[in-house]
């Protein structure tokens, strides 16, 4: 029926963009800190989609390869070094830099491509170390709405903290200290962040919603839709998948223009939560984009893969906390007739902006225009 064609469109389209685009969002980078007794090691992971707006490569991130990645070496390390800054025990310290190693990503046909370059960088101390001060602007003039994922490791005691733009730590040994609860708040708290930003998910929800008239319906939207991103977000996370940020983030604008458009046509949204598992999926795919940033090293993700999924499910709850009574409120009417007029009003006036946000996300994501501002 047409709920299963859906359903195997929105696979194969999962599929297909894992054979096309990088597998690293530029909107992300890593980094992995290692304090030891006389030095800090900074391994720092740049997507190659980023580099190029900061430093002239000679081909673009699907073709690059390993020589000329290697012959620009001296400027990605030069930019480098301008963003990331280290005091030990007070005192600025003059970073070594060490290997420039490519990583590869590959996609369901098998074709490899840099995704991302990996640069190492050593920071000596004639002293034991006893206190790190370290803070990096990467990207932040270039890239809007830069994330950083920052794991420290120090005696064997590991940290993960999640950075929005520029950020500093002032880290002691003492300091590091995580509990579980309070890697899980941070994982939390994170996970609501992106949906709150995520404005690509709230459109698509809300195009849903609108056609949803029952309460039950509504449910049915939002549990599937969540069932299903958890889905991809967790196979992601375990990396059973590696799919692109480019194409999915294009899928999901995809999703939101073809469920604005339907809008007009459907008179019941009974079986929307098909769809919506469907899509589901794909919008399971940009959660994990950048989220497996954050798991790169890490001792265990357990913790973190269910604490972000939480953070994201209580973002979406609170969105609809309040969207939902607003909705209920335009609704109401005196008789049957005039609630139903005010429903086709409703979808109709509430899918256009819609419409045209996911047609502009559509083709700036596409044709990589980087013009929207969100």
């Amino acid at each position: 029926d047409s709920a299963t064609r859906t359903i195997v469109l929105a696979l194969v389209l999962v599929l297909l963009a894992g054979s096309v685009a990088s597998a690293h969002d530029e909107r992300f980078s890593a980094s992995k800190v290692e304090i030891r007794s006389n030095e800090v090691l900074w391994t720092v992971d740049v997507g190659v989609a980023g580099l190029e707006k900061v430093v002239r490569l000679p081909a673009g991130e699907l073709e690059l390869t390993e020589a000329q990645l290697q012959a620009a070496r001296s400027d990605i390390i030069a930019y480098l070094l301008e963003c990331l800054k280290v005091d030990i025990n007070g005192n600025s310290v003059e970073a070594e830099a060490g290997a420039l190693e490519p990583v590869y990503a590959s996609g369901p046909t098998g074709q490899k491509y840099i995704s991302y370059a990996r640069q190492h960088f050593r920071f000596p101390s004639t002293a034991e170390v006893k206190r790190v001060q370290f803070s990096s602007a990467l990207f932040f003039t270039v890239i809007r709405n830069h994330q950083a994922a920052v794991i420290v490791s120090w005696g064997g005691v590991q940290k993960v903290y999640n950075k929005y733009g520029p950020y500093q730590l002032d880290l002691t040994a003492s300091r590091l200290n995580p509990t579980i609860l309070g890697t899980a708040a941070e994982f939390i708290l994170w996970g609501m962040h992106h949906i709150f930003v995520g404005y690509d998910h709230i459109a698509f929800l809300m195009a849903l919603l609108l056609a949803a008239q029952r309460l039950r319906d509504m449910v049915r939207v939002v549990t599937s839709f969540t069932v299903a991103h958890s889905i991809t977000l967790l196979l992601a996370a375990l990396d059973v998948i590696r799919l692109p940020g480019a194409v999915t983030e294009s899928l999901i604008a995809a999703s939101i223009v073809y469920v604005a458009v339907e809008n007009y046509f459907i008179t019941q949204g009974h079986h929307r939560w098909m769809l919506t598992f469907a899509f589901g999926l794909v919008h399971g795919l940009g959660f994990s984009s950048v989220l497996r940033e954050r798991l790169q090293d890490l001792q265990s993700i357990a913790v973190p893969v269910v604490s972000f999924n939480l953070g994201v499910e209580f973002g979406q709850i609170s969105i609809l906390l309040v969207v939902l009574p607003v909705l209920t409120a335009i609704r109401r009417a005196p008789d049957e007739k005039a609630r139903e007029r005010r429903q086709w009003w409703l979808v109709r006036a509430g899918s256009l902006p819609i419409l045209l946000l996911g047609s502009f996300w559509l083709v700036d994501r596409v044709f990589q225009l980087n013009l929207m501002p969100f």
